[in-house]
């Protein structure tokens, strides 16, 4: 990568695992000094494949980018579930990168821009609101050649309601939709129990790394325990996806997310393949090795580090921006709120007066 990120590759490089502290470049700047103002730091090493992985590809640090994220310090909780529905699965620590949504939302675009086609190319709502029309892109496919359209779309709406309150946004979607269908390859049709005029917006589009992730029909059409299947299979592919990269290996310690150069937007010429040839995530780690990483360029993002320590690992590394670039505050700023959820699945919170009394 080159020494600048510019803001909106900023904001789609933060959405793979919504972290605070960013390197606007891949091993591509100075090393800074150190903050006692002594020698400069050693350049950080390549980044190879680890013993631990073998068979995994060698690739430069200046085509990687490395995050220090999620799990507990050292050790990753999730490994090996590739199902992002999977009990105890997270896409955000890389995985995001490959999953595609109808829509994406910025928050940061002007007004009229914010939604951005992407798997989908249009939708419209009946007057009354209590339809939905989807048309779908022509060309896009899952990593394993097979096309991605209607019948996806239907099935994991249709797995969600079945699967309704286990499987992550099932109950929302259990709570709106009356029924999924097929029009044609690249339409379907989503009928509401009332007027649902937020859901596409709610629930259809990604707002950074929130939203549904569509399953292939092909592959969990098979599956009868749908939040117990790992769904991680480096030789079958698994998982499959339709964005740019898939999981290499993946360990307790490293997972190695590659660059696909046979991505359906390459191949259409719907849109570039991204710069990065490799995404290596790894644990978080306390606070004093992931500054001290970052200082050195040796991982290009991290997450949670507190406003006191961003500021003054900030200021010893001109390359490190954050959610607000370099001025404070720099975390999240409002279109990710605190908030409380209720079930409205269960007493007494299925009261809409209990929700009214506690909010």
């Amino acid at each position: 990568m080159n020494g600048k990120l510019n803001r909106r590759d900023f904001l789609r490089l933060s959405g793979l695992t919504t972290a605070g502290v960013v390197l606007a470049a891949c091993g591509a700047a100075e090393t800074p000094a150190t903050s006692g103002g002594g020698e400069a730091a050693a350049p950080a090493a390549p980044a190879p494949a680890s013993d631990a992985m073998a068979g995994v590809a060698d690739v430069a640090r200046e085509d990687t980018i490395v995050y220090m994220f999620g799990g507990q310090p050292g050790q990753f909780e999730d490994t090996g579930l590739g199902n992002p529905y999977a009990t105890g699965a997270t896409h955000q620590i890389g995985s995001a990168a490959l999953w595609e949504p109808l829509y994406f939302f910025s928050a940061f675009a002007p007004a009229g821009e914010q939604e951005i086609p992407w798997l989908a190319t249009g939708y419209e709502y009946s007057e009354d609101f209590t339809e939905l029309t989807i048309n779908l892109r022509e060309g896009v496919a899952w990593s394993d050649g097979e096309p991605f359209n209607a019948e996806d779309v239907v099935f994991t709406i249709n797995m969600l309601i079945e699967n309704a309150p286990t499987l992550s946004r099932s109950s929302a979607v259990k709570a709106a939709v009356a029924s999924a269908e097929v029009v044609d390859d690249l339409t379907a049709l989503i009928k509401f129990n009332g007027p649902r005029p937020r859901f596409m917006f709610e629930l259809l589009m990604s707002k950074f790394d929130t939203g549904i992730w569509w399953v292939p029909e092909h592959v969990f059409k098979d599956v009868e325990d749908v939040a117990a299947f790992p769904y991680f299979d480096v030789e079958k592919g698994w998982p499959l996806a339709t964005g740019p990269y898939h999981i290499v290996a993946w360990n307790n310690t490293q997972k190695f997310i590659d660059r696909r150069d046979d991505w359906w937007g390459a191949q259409t010429g719907f849109a570039e393949l991204p710069v990065p040839l490799r995404i290596l995530a790894t644990p978080r780690a306390d606070d004093t090795i992931m500054v001290q990483r970052m200082i050195n360029n040796e991982v290009d993002q991290t997450l949670d580090l507190r406003a006191t320590t961003i500021g003054a690992t900030v200021a010893q590394n001109p390359a490190i921006v954050t959610h607000t670039m370099r001025e404070a505050p720099y975390g999240y700023m409002d279109w990710w709120p605190t908030s409380m959820w209720f079930n409205h699945d269960a007493e007494p919170y299925n009261d809409k007066n209990v929700r009214w009394a506690v909010s």
